[in-house]
């Protein structure tokens, strides 16, 4: 993650340019790898029992029987914030996916777990699902049986030995022509995690068809909506996550899939643009000054803030919006809300989550 210096009247001290995750910024991993090894068999014997950890999207939770919401907080390396900045939470966050493991073509994972946050996590006694990518974008490990097995395995030891609650798989781009070899993975990974352990899984709206999600459903604790990055690098300027875009796309899944499946994508952050540029800078929600706000209007078409700075465009996430995001997952009874990335969170967001986290009408 690198950081440069804003333009234009000096609003922002400082942004963060992310890459990966689609575009809304899951960072590269390091280059340490981790070896797939036999579990315990005291683990693999929770997988006939069924129950649910505290905190975890296990076969009940996220029912629509279920009085809160669930929310996940996406976290990748920032370096404007401590760990400790988690803190900052209290009690609004469900559990955490920071993106610590990448996965290699053979099938192994490159591991990057960031130990003063995993203290930190484990102080709020927060779920901790840990996010796993794609190291190369090809996914090249689903291309045989062997690399799948061997991933499958990479992943259920890194749950064992860290006494992680589950895992986030987030493989991008999606690609068509592997969609039933990503099928046939979600559906080892499943035999082979004890039920006890969350899985989940980013997906990515207009996908081109890359998901078989009535074959996933079943497999899958959760689908992580990402519903933003509507514009981003290499787009126009445009909202994030214009609201009425959002309702669409969560309501052509929940013709697929159980709502209570569905965890909604909520954007913490925003982009600027320079005149006549299609380049998209990130601008995280903790570093929208009150300058910038002073700025900013709110557009009545796509809920959601934007500002005219000389001849730079910015669009943003405000809490208006993210409101509006958490009364939507709860008005269609979604299992939760999954933000990326709370590394970019500051008190009032906790707040807002807070205030509007509670039980569905």
């Amino acid at each position: 993650m690198t950081r440069k210096s804003i333009r234009g009247l000096g609003l922002l001290s400082s942004i963060v340019i992310l890459s990966g995750c689609g575009s809304m910024g899951h960072a590269s991993q390091s280059k340490h790898g981790s070896s797939a090894k036999k579990v315990s068999s005291s683990r693999k014997s929770a997988k006939t029992k069924g129950t649910t950890k505290k905190g975890t999207t296990g076969s009940k939770t996220g029912s629509s029987s279920s009085k809160k919401l669930m929310t996940l907080g996406f976290w990748s390396h920032h370096k404007s914030l401590p760990v400790t900045a988690l803190s900052l939470s209290g009690h609004s966050l469900t559990a955490i996916s920071p993106f610590w493991y990448s996965m290699t073509a053979s099938g192994t994972l490159v591991s990057k777990v960031n130990m003063p946050l995993l203290t930190e996590a484990h102080k709020l006694h927060l779920a901790i699902t840990p996010l796993v990518n794609d190291a190369t974008g090809k996914q090249a490990f689903l291309t045989s049986t062997a690399t799948q097995t061997r991933a499958v395995q990479s992943i259920d030891h890194m749950i064992a030995t860290m006494h992680f609650q589950g895992v986030n798989i987030d493989f991008e781009p999606a690609h068509t022509h592997l969609k039933s070899q990503l099928t046939a993975f979600m559906v080892k990974l499943r035999d082979q995690l004890p039920r006890t352990d969350s899985i989940t899984i980013d997906v990515i709206p207009h996908s081109g068809g890359a998901y078989d999600y009535a074959k996933l459903a079943p497999e899958v604790n959760q689908f992580c909506l990402m519903t933003y990055d509507e514009h981003s690098d290499g787009t126009p300027p445009g909202p994030v996550a214009a609201l009425n875009w959002v309702t669409s796309i969560a309501s052509r899944l929940k013709r697929i899939v159980p709502s209570s499946k569905i965890d909604l994508g909520v954007a913490l952050y925003g982009y600027y643009w320079a005149s006549g540029s299609t380049h998209a800078v990130t601008v995280p929600y903790d570093a929208i000054t009150p300058a910038l706000k002073s700025k900013g209007t709110w557009n009545s078409r796509y809920q959601e803030m934007t500002a005219r700075v000389g001849s730079d465009i910015y669009w943003w996430e405000n809490r208006k919006g993210i409101a509006q995001k958490i009364a939507l997952a709860k008005k269609d009874h979604l299992g939760g809300i999954a933000m990326w990335q709370v590394g970019f969170a500051n008190k009032a967001i906790y707040s807002e989550l807070l205030k509007n986290i509670g039980t569905q009408p």
